[in-house]
């Protein structure tokens, strides 16, 4: 019997790298934001500037992930990353003031930029020469196994012992977890004497690969309106999921209904992006995205309904939510391969990540200030439901213009 190989094992890495940087730095962090706005009397525009902080500095360390990767290594950097996030956690258990939250929030940041989804990318991309939408799927679903049980956890650590002794606690877990992606995750095959994944078992039978080139129709403006895509996408993706507690717990819902309205999303993204990654790899990128931008558009849709109170609503909101969500994991990659070829994979996928994170950073006080304005969180989420009608839009016809055919994506 055939050994899996070992490409797998990064996959399971990449996926325990997510699990902790994604699952307990971002999407969980969202448990803790309603508890530290009330226990410090915090504006919502605070609240949201917190996440923007996050942003700010997760914007930064992309510009300087390519570099970082390049000259210590993808092992290195992503696990050096996680050890940032048990730091950030350990500030936040410390924090008494606005400004000391702000610098816990920056580590998280940066945390996010080293560890999270571009160099993710950059090593399934080294790994894998086929069925790489299924392994970024598999690997980035991590972040949402994490979701699934720490939300109740972490909110009955809280309500029993506090937030400062559940940020400490949640840095203990970061730092094993460090531990276990520096042992599973190598930066590339030749460092273990072995070729990327293939589905021939890792044999390379007929010469090397055929190098995927960019399509002859793409220029300057297309790649300009890939980048507002890219650009866009962090205002859904960014604020609009790390408000979602809020949006309920104002909504009239209690903070265990909230966190078993987030445990469940956690399930839907387990689900939503090994879907996500085998719709790209039988279908291509013209017809996937359709799939991922309707998902996410009804999500948010359905969220605009939360007012209404109703027990079943929320749940039906975050199945769409949750299938819609790897949209800034996925597609980012099949759009780097599939617009701009095998040369340019690794540039564009650092590029439309910091657009992204460019975009969650200018976004990020747009929630608090709605809802400051209008009482409501509910107009965000209607705003970002347009936003991503009209991107969907922009990409394929960036998709149409270029010439890049409607085939199955490897």
């Amino acid at each position: 019997m055939r050994r899996p190989h070992y490409a797998w094992a990064i996959c399971l890495g990449g996926s325990l790298s997510l699990f902790t940087i994604m699952g307990l730095g971002i999407n969980i962090f969202a448990i803790y934001q309603p508890f530290i706005i009330e226990q410090n009397a915090f504006s919502n525009v605070q609240g949201s500037l917190i996440t923007t902080i996050r942003s700010l500095f997760s914007l930064f360390a992309m510009f300087t992930v390519n570099q970082l990767c390049a000259r210590f290594g993808l092992r290195q950097v992503m696990t050096g990353g996680i050890v940032l996030l048990s730091l950030s956690c350990v500030c936040f258990g410390m924090a008494n003031a606005f400004p000391l939250y702000c610098i816990a929030a920056a580590l998280t940041g940066l945390a996010y930029g080293y560890g999270g989804m571009v160099p993710l990318s950059l090593v399934i991309g080294h790994w894998f020469q086929e069925r790489r939408g299924f392994a970024l799927g598999l690997a980035s679903a991590g972040s949402g196994i994490s979701t699934i049980f720490a939300p109740a956890l972490v909110t009955r650590l809280i309500e029993e012992r506090g937030v400062r002794t559940a940020f400490f606690v949640e840095a203990g877990v970061v730092l094993a977890l460090a531990c276990l992606v520096w042992l599973l995750v190598r930066n590339s095959p030749q460092d273990l004497a072995m070729e990327p994944y293939r589905r021939n078992g890792g044999r390379n039978t007929s010469g090397a690969a055929p190098k995927r080139l960019p399509p002859e129709g793409m220029n300057g403006l297309l790649w300009g309106l890939v980048l507002a895509v890219a650009f866009l996408l962090g205002g859904p993706g960014g604020p609009g999921f790390s408000h979602l507690t809020v949006l309920y717990s104002t909504s009239g819902y209690d903070s265990m209904m909230v966190a078993k309205i987030l445990a469940y999303l956690g399930a839907t993204l387990c689900v939503g992006k090994i879907i996500c990654g085998q719709v790209y790899d039988a279908l291509g990128g013209w017809w996937a995205n359709f799939y991922i931008f309707g998902m996410y558009a009804v999500g948010f849709s359905l969220c605009c309904l939360a007012p209404l109170g109703k027990e079943i609503l929320p749940f039906v909101a975050m199945t769409a939510f949750g299938l819609g969500v790897p949209i800034s994991a996925v597609p980012f990659a099949v759009w780097a391969r599939d617009l701009f070829g095998d040369d340019g994979y690794e540039n564009a996928v650092r590029t439309l990540t910091v657009a992204y994170a460019l975009g969650s950073l200018l976004f990020g006080p747009v929630p608090g200030a709605l809802a400051d304005w209008f009482g409501s969180y509910v107009p965000a989420y209607a705003l970002f439901a347009l936003i991503l009608l009209g991107t969907m839009l922009v990409i394929q016809y960036v998709y149409h213009a270029s010439g890049v055919r409607r085939k199955r994506a490897s």
